[in-house]
C-alpha cells in the first residue's frame, strides 16, 4: 500500500514526510488523519480550523491525495472484515 507514495521522506530536512487526510469537518472542528512517512499508520486528530491550518503549515503537511485515501480506506476495510 505505501508503494502508492513514490517519496516518503523529505529531502530538504531529512525526515519523514509528514501527510494529513481530512476524514470530517465543519466550522468548529477539523478531524483529520496524521501520519509520517507512511499515510497507512496514522494518529487521528481533532483540531479548530485555524489550529489545523496553522499545524499542517508548521508541519509542510501534504494532503493524501483522494485517490489514496480511498484505497487506504479499501485496505482498512479488509482488515476489519477478518477480525470480527
Amino acid at each position: 500500500m505505501t508503494a502508492l507514495i513514490a517519496q516518503s521522506t523529505s529531502p530538504a530536512r531529512g525526515r519523514a514526510q509528514p501527510y494529513v487526510r481530512v476524514t470530517a469537518r465543519d466550522e468548529q472542528w477539523v478531524e483529520f488523519e496524521f501520519s509520517l512517512g507512511d499515510p497507512a499508520l496514522y494518529v487521528e486528530l481533532v483540531m479548530r480550523p485555524d489550529q489545523f491550518s496553522a499545524f499542517c503549515a508548521a508541519q509542510c503537511a501534504i494532503a493524501v491525495p483522494h485517490l489514496l485515501g480511498r484505497a487506504l480506506e479499501h485496505e482498512r476495510d479488509k482488515w476489519s472484515d477478518t477480525v470480527a
